[in-house]
Formats: C-alpha cells, sequence, structure tokens
C-alpha cells in the first residue's frame, strides 16, 4: 500500500516536472525566435545602411511602409515646417535622459513627411530640453533614413510634445492637414542644424542581445527538472531498501584514495 502511494505522489510530481519541461521549451523556442528576429534586424541595417541615396519616390509610390526599406537613406526636397515641430518624450541617449525633435517636411513634390532631426538632452526643469535649435526653413535637399511610424501606446503628453513617434499623434497635436506619408517618418543622417544640438543619432549597434544563452538556460532547466526527480526517486527507494534491509548498501562511487594516488605516482615513474 505504501509503494502504491509513493508511485502516486511520483506520478504527480513526474506530471508537473513534465509540464514545467513544456513550459521551458515554449520559452526557448521563444528566445531563438526573438534572436532570430534580431539577427534579420542586422542584417537589414547591414544591407540598407550605407546604401547610395536615392529619391523618396524612387522606393515608396504610396504610403505603405515595408519592412525591407528600414534604414534605406533617401534623398527629400522641400522645407521644414518649423512652426509645427514637436518633441518626443523619454528618449534616452547613452543613459541620458532626452527627447527627439520631429518637424514635418513639406516636399517640392507635394505633400509632408515627418522628419526626426536629433536628439536634445533634458534640461533643469527635467520636462523640457534648455535648447531647442531649429532647422532652417528654407528650401533644401536633406538626406535621411526610413522608419517605421510607432504605435501610441496610449500615453499623453505636454503641449508641443508627442510620446511616441506616431504621425496620427502628431497630426492631432499640431492640427495638421492635407497628405502626409502616416506608416513611417524620415530620420536625418547627421545634424542640419549649426549648432551643437540637435545632436543626429548613431548607427544603430549590431547586437543581437542573451537570446541565445537564455534559451539554452531553459532547455537545461527542464532537464534539470527530470533530473531532480529521478535523484529524488532513488534517494526515497534506497531509504526504504536501508528500512527492510538492513544489510542493504547503495552503490558508490569509489574514492581516490591515498593507496590509488601511489600507485598512479609508481606508474608515472
Amino acid at each position: 500500500m505504501k509503494y502504491l502511494e509513493s508511485w502516486k505522489r511520483w506520478a504527480v510530481w513526474f506530471l508537473i516536472a513534465s509540464l514545467f519541461a513544456v513550459a521551458c521549451v515554449f520559452l526557448s523556442q521563444w528566445q531563438f525566435d526573438r534572436r532570430t528576429q534580431a539577427v534579420e534586424k542586422i542584417q537589414l541595417i547591414a544591407q540598407n545602411y550605407d546604401q547610395t541615396p536615392v529619391s523618396l519616390e524612387s522606393v515608396i509610390q504610396q504610403d505603405l511602409f515595408e519592412s525591407g526599406l528600414e534604414w534605406r537613406p533617401v534623398e527629400i526636397s522641400g522645407r521644414f515646417l518649423n512652426e509645427d515641430a514637436v518633441l518626443v518624450r523619454n528618449r534616452p541617449l547613452n543613459g541620458q535622459p532626452g527627447f527627439l525633435q520631429l518637424i514635418p517636411f513639406e516636399l517640392d513634390s507635394g505633400g509632408l513627411v515627418a522628419v526626426e532631426t536629433g536628439w536634445l538632452p533634458t534640461g533643469n526643469l527635467s520636462d523640457s530640453p534648455d535648447l531647442n535649435p531649429l532647422p532652417s526653413n528654407e528650401t533644401q535637399t536633406v538626406t535621411a533614413r526610413i522608419r517605421p511610424t510607432e504605435p501610441t501606446l496610449g500615453r499623453g503628453a505636454p503641449e508641443g510634445q508627442i510620446a511616441t513617434i506616431n504621425i496620427d499623434s502628431l497630426i492631432a497635436k499640431q492640427e495638421l492637414s492635407g497628405p502626409i506619408f502616416k506608416s513611417f517618418y524620415l530620420r536625418l543622417d547627421r545634424s542640419n542644424s549649426t549648432e551643437e544640438l540637435p545632436k543626429a543619432l548613431p548607427r544603430p549597434a549590431p547586437n543581437e542581445g542573451n537570446h541565445l544563452s537564455y534559451a539554452f538556460q531553459w532547455i537545461l532547466f527542464a532537464v534539470l527538472a527530470f533530473g531532480a526527480l529521478y535523484f529524488a526517486v532513488r534517494e526515497e527507494i534506497h531509504v526504504r531498501r536501508l528500512a527492510l534491509d538492513s544489510s542493504y548498501r547503495p552503490k558508490q562511487r569509489k574514492k581516490y584514495g591515498d593507496e590509488d594516488k601511489l600507485i598512479e605516482d609508481a606508474a608515472n615513474r
């Protein structure tokens, strides 16, 4: 009867270990998938970042962002609408809090596109930068890289600021009218100001993160769950046998003693 109760208990633990192992496998696969996505982003940067700039109209004919175009440099001609500039909140750079400057750009060909012109550090008031230099609003040609628009995240922002680079939020905040690209924005490849700020964001670092090591850790956890169960069952079996048979002794690994040491030393001479 006691053996039956023990096996029932261990069967429950085996089921728990199995469920834990299944969860670990799913978490491991999730980390493998995240690593794959990170590697694809790194490859996309390597493929697109240093290409020769082309006109925006030659790669995008409609307001439809294609993931393969991310980081592709393009040239646009027109002027900045500085009166509609906004700041994008909570954008740290190298551990320092700050903002991104986002300005609508009126194209010569008609329509608007949002351009992120650089980074500004948080000022003394912590809710805005001390300096916010704006680019020239004269007609000009600039080079920028294509980036997908960001989700809204449902966050509010003070006057003249938005929470994310979401073009609908920009339109609502500044009451923009007319045709505007909504599925993407452009990031300047260098500062367009005569001032030190805003600072152009650097090239993204090719870092795939720790996803691969985390994936193998989850696999190891799954194996350890069954290993712990095996040793626990074996230990209980030894205890039961000792209780029933005082002459029973579980097998033990031979220890490396002084006698073995002397034999090995003699063999090596």
